[in-house]
């Protein structure tokens, strides 16, 4: 697991030294009579990029396209998967990054050092990174990050990452020590959250961040690429900064980075295969299908540490039991969902530890489909269809709620599924689509402003500390969002970041995963596995467990496409 037995760290130059050109090799020919070499292909391949030598992969303009606004750039109060790739890997910088298997890596910090009982860590930090406003970035913007997502004024939602972190010392401009007690995967917080300007931002009021410019309007990073624009519902734009240091990689290939905000999956798939967009983002797995005969496109896929879910309000009545949760998922067909929404890429979740945690234990079954057991629960339970109107009730009232998702085609018909599964046992669910804003609103607002939400949860690959999920005194933060409380999983939640011995984490771990499985909080649908689309004659591409823009640095596009 990330941070453990972790003592110190230096090498950037190792990591960072030289680029590589890590475009996908094609194992097909295609002939495309008088192509030529195209802009440095090869005359059976015009996507063939193997003769374009490094200095003429410079240039051009990529775009990407995805059904997801940015919400803000401002790391310390975003709340989606999208706004924080951006701000890790092309806007800002964290203080580490994650290698492939999830080990932390020099990035900002250019090396540490850990006393031996594990309370204290100094990092040293780079002194060639500068905000794109040309002030240096030192020890006082890492600071300032700090107490603002200590700051209980400040919606940070991972304040659970720094809760055992207890004290910031600034020892010099680019040194920095911390106290902290000891805990597992303690540096997995800092490879997550961007570094912000403090020249910019100290002066704000905590409880005005969510809404001052900066995020929205305004962003100043120190990252690879530099924000130039953005028309919001429609386009974020970003330029190569020419200062990147080299040790890191130096000024990215690209010239320009688009990001175009495209809600409907159907257009999205059309601008992919005119070439209007570059890759497309999160495709939906019926969308990858479509493209296995078109030669122009190369369909990418990656494990994910992402699940698919819907969330019960338990400040509703339907959902205060546990009884009536498992009920619910007993009556949903979990496997035709992935079968059909996902074409079979993913597997029916067990509960909140996926297979890609070394804890996780492959005996764990997840609950059958099971309609007539649901149907003995709800009976059990008081819930009878008394007017013969095919929806039960109790006490005058019915059996009814809402489904919240977003505006996915994907989710909307997986909705619809789970709304007919529901039909069959006498429930009446009804799917609402809402737009990300709005959604969010509604489901992390303190006063919980739905019934039910079906959306998918990206996880920590680090580290496990659930605590903002489920922890009693949690209720009422961002992401406890169903108010569920179980006392007597508090303990083994407490438990787990600070336990330092492997074996018994593990332990932990699985322990929190049953007594979580057994609630039902959430009917925890599917594993995800994440697929993109990526036009051929953009090279350099790599996805994995990480994100999407891991890479994003090396992205190039070879010459002959470079038609904007």
């Amino acid at each position: 697991m990330s941070g453990d037995g972790t003592t110190g760290y230096s090498g950037t130059s190792v990591l960072w030294a030289s680029r590589i050109a890590i475009g996908v090799t094609v194992g097909l020919i295609v002939l495309f009579a008088g192509c030529g070499d195209g802009g440095g292909g090869s005359d059976l391949d015009p996507f063939d990029g193997s003769r374009v030598s490094p200095a003429r992969r410079y240039g051009g303009t990529a775009v990407v396209g995805g059904g997801k606004d940015i919400s803000t750039f401002n790391s310390l109060v975003s709340t989606d998967i999208v706004a924080r790739d951006h701000q890790r890997f092309v806007l800002f910088a964290t203080l580490v990054r994650l290698d492939e298997n999830s080990a932390e890596l020099p990035y900002l910090a250019e090396s540490w050092d850990i006393s031996p009982d594990s309370t204290l860590i100094t990092f040293n930090l780079r002194d060639d990174l500068f905000w794109h406003d040309g002030r240096p970035t030192t020890a006082r913007d890492v600071a300032f990050t700090f107490e603002r997502a200590k700051d209980p004024d400040v919606p940070f939602p991972n304040r659970g990452d720094f809760d055992l972190w207890e004290e910031v010392e600034v020892l010099d401009e680019h040194t920095i020590r911390f106290h902290l007690r000891p805990h597992a995967g303690f540096l997995y917080g800092w490879s997550q959250l961007a570094i912000m300007p403090a020249h910019i931002l100290a002066d704000v009021p905590p409880e005005e961040l969510s809404t001052h410019p900066f995020g929205t309007s305004q962003p100043v990073g120190n990252g690879p690429f530099r924000f130039v624009e953005r028309v919001p519902g429609d386009r974020w734009v970003f330029e190569a900064n020419d200062d990147f240091p080299p040790d890191l990689g130096g000024r990215p290939y690209l010239d320009r980075l688009v990001y175009r905000v495209i809600p409907e999956d159907a257009t999205l798939l059309a601008e992919l295969r005119t070439g209007g967009i570059d890759m497309y983002r999160d495709m939906p797995p019926g969308m990858a299908v479509r493209l296995t005969e078109d030669l122009s496109i190369r369909v990418m896929k990656a494990v994910t540490s992402g699940y698919a879910f819907i969330a019960w309000n338990s400040k509703r009545a339907f959902f205060r039991s546990p009884a009536l949760r498992r009920a619910i998922t007993l009556a949903i067909d979990r496997q035709a969902l992935v079968d059909a929404a996902r074409e079979g890429m993913g597997s029916v979740a067990t509960g909140p530890v996926g297979p890609w945690h070394w804890a996780y234990d492959s005996s764990w079954t997840a609950l059958p489909f099971a309609p007539d057991s649901a149907r003995a629960i709800l009976d059990a339970g008081g819930w009878i269809d008394r007017d013969g109107d095919g929806v039960r009730d109790r006490n005058g009232l019915p059996f009814r709620f809402e489904i919240l998702t977003n505006e996915s085609s994907v989710r909307r018909d997986m909705a619809v599924m789970v709304q007919s599964n529901l039909a069959a046992v006498g429930i009446d669910a009804q799917p609402r689509q809402r737009e990300p804003g709005s959604l969010a609103a509604a489901v992390t607002s303190p006063d919980r402003r739905y019934d039910a939400v079906l959306i998918v949860w990206v996880r920590d690959v680090g580290k496990i500390d659930d605590r903002d999920l489920w922890a009693c005194d949690r209720i009422g933060n961002p992401w406890q969002f169903t108010s569920y409380c179980n006392r007597e999983l508090d303990p083994v939640l407490d438990s787990i970041p600070i336990t330092l011995d492997r074996e018994r984490r593990g332990d932990l771990i699985r322990q929190y995963h049953k007594m979580v499985a057994a609630d039902q909080p959430y009917t925890f649908l599917y594993n995800e596995m994440r697929t993109a689309g990526v036009r051929r004659s953009l090279k350099g591409v790599e996805i994995d467990i990480r994100g999407d823009w891991i890479s994003v640095i090396d992205w190039w596009i070879l010459p002959a496409f470079r038609n904007r």
